[in-house]
């Protein structure tokens, strides 16, 4: 964090229907001593355990609006942990960074995983609300892996579900994973919700995600994430956020609050 390590690497999402990329998701990463990239499923476990993920959420969404703020093409989703999300004194943070820097509001969705929203339904709720009025979009990840229900539904301001990549797979041996990626698309179109469906690995899964209803598709087969920035449209400024100026109360707040949980 202090030696400003991170980057975002950009995993294209596809209208299902024309191909066009229509965002990118922005995952973490982290150069180590020899400039390899370490991945984020390797990073945030040990971020967690060491009660530093609330920071690291914070510099990834710094990251993020820096990048919408320099390229103007630029449309990202970007995950948010269950730890941050259900903090709402870390929260307000971010909050309080999205509303510093308005106009990349609009090309920013905020993801939050399902298990998360349900476990603090009210605090979800409310940091949701905010980030809509901000005029971010919101997505509920791993869609499917919860205890969904209509009322969970109708609770949360969404504009975007991302389908459980376990239920993108083998679709064309029917069974019930495709018998269950039908009634979720019909559950989130009943609420006007845009539908993504992730970890889309053959041709024919995304031809049938497509017969189904799916609005988006995003999967290394159609499109592998990348640091190199896949825009060129560049703004007149950029975002002012230094990563790497982190306050050391910040970081004992955020052990302090994990061994609380």
């Amino acid at each position: 964090l202090r030696d400003g390590l991170f980057k975002l690497a950009f995993q294209p999402i596809f209208d299902a229907k024309t191909g066009a990329v229509v965002m990118h998701e922005a995952l973490l990463r982290m150069s180590d001593t020899t400039g390899a990239l370490i991945t984020a499923g390797h990073l945030v476990p040990i971020a967690e355990r060491l009660g530093l993920i609330r920071l690291i959420d914070r510099a990834v969404l710094q990251l993020a609006l820096r990048t919408l703020q320099t390229y103007s093409d630029a449309r990202l989703s970007v995950n948010i942990s269950a730890t941050t999300v259900t903090d709402p004194r870390w929260n307000a943070q971010l909050l309080d960074m999205i509303a510093a820097t308005p106009e990349p509001a609009s090309r920013l969705v905020v993801e939050i995983t399902e298990t998360a929203a349900l476990d603090n339904l009210e605090t979800s709720h409310d940091f949701v609300v905010a980030l809509r009025e901000l005029g971010c979009g919101v997505a509920l990840d791993d869609f499917g892996a919860g205890y969904t229900s209509y009322r969970n539904l109708k609770e949360l301001s969404l504009t975007h579900i991302k389908l459980d990549g376990s239920f993108c797979c083998n679709l064309s041996e029917g069974g019930e994973n495709r018998t269950f990626v039908v009634s979720m698309v019909e559950l989130a179109q009943a609420f006007g919700l845009n539908v993504i469906a992730e970890w889309v690995d053959t041709e024919e899964d995304a031809r049938i995600l497509k017969s189904i209803g799916v609005d988006s598709l995003q999967g290394n087969m159609l499109g592998e994430a990348s640091i190199i920035a896949p825009w060129k449209n560049l703004q007149a400024s950029s975002f002012q956020i230094e990563t790497t100026n982190l306050d050391p109360v910040d970081i004992d707040r955020a052990k302090i609050a994990s061994r609380a949980n």
